[in-house]
């Protein structure tokens, strides 16, 4: 049976995907941070959003684009967490970096203690609050499969509880974690500038400020992304 194509166009030989066109400013570029894992976990959440506001704004398409949406909200979270797991590590002394897995409960388990053990002080309050949200999204989507796919690998659909998705309160939930996350990854990356900095042959980093840096417990609000843009809306 031939398929003939019609007025929609199909490739042609010579055609690429990755291109470097004149219109530079259609140029996308690559590697042009110094942490591209940070890089790669904000622009997942914004594609979230980006979606999530379309859809909600258009009033159309809820049913089939919540299953991207879902999914680059819940890369973001695996991605931010991996990060949060590398900094704090590294902040004590471990350059072992983050785990091979996409498991986002457990990387939280592994996340939350070394928070503590960096001496941030955030209030076991929001922790709590942040602990039920991850183990709400791992319970739905324990391996980053269920809103890729429609079945797992045992042909078993792969959201058999999961009936109703709002997405303007997904994004808002979403954006109040990132907040938390967004600080607490910014106070990582401040004090490990601070302390991979050379030291001077004639003082220490204790000396530089007039106090250690690990000397006291590191106590912040979260603030909102100056960036973030708007919350969505119903």
């Amino acid at each position: 049976m031939l398929i003939e194509e019609s007025d929609s166009p199909w490739p042609r030989k010579g055609d690429h995907l990755f291109v470097d066109r004149q219109d530079w400013y259609n140029n996308a570029v690559l590697n042009g941070q110094r942490d591209n894992l940070s890089l790669y976990a904000v622009e997942y959440k914004r594609a979230g959003e980006i979606l999530a506001e379309a859809v909600v704004e258009s009033r159309r398409d809820h049913d089939s684009l919540v299953f991207p949406i879902v999914f680059v909200y819940r890369q973001y979270l695996e991605l931010r967490l991996k990060q949060l797991i590398r900094d704090s590590r590294r902040l004590l002394g471990d350059s072992s970096g983050f785990p091979a897995t996409h498991k986002i409960a457990e990387l939280w388990n592994l996340c939350r203690p070394l928070l503590g053990q960096t001496g941030l002080n955030v209030g076991e309050q929001v922790l709590e609050a942040i602990e039920e949200l991850i183990a709400e999204f791992a319970g739905a989507d324990e391996d980053s499969y269920a809103f890729r796919y429609p079945t797992d690998k045992r042909s078993n659909p792969s959201l058999p509880d999961l009936r109703f998705v709002n997405l303007p309160n997904l994004a808002d939930v979403i954006r109040k974690m990132s907040n938390f996350f967004e600080a607490v990854g910014w106070q990582l990356s401040v004090t490990l500038e601070r302390e991979t900095v050379p030291r001077l042959s004639t003082c220490n980093a204790s000396d530089l400020d007039g106090h250690s840096a690990r000397q006291q417990p590191r106590e912040f609000e979260p603030q909102e992304e100056k960036d973030a843009g708007p919350l969505i809306s119903g």
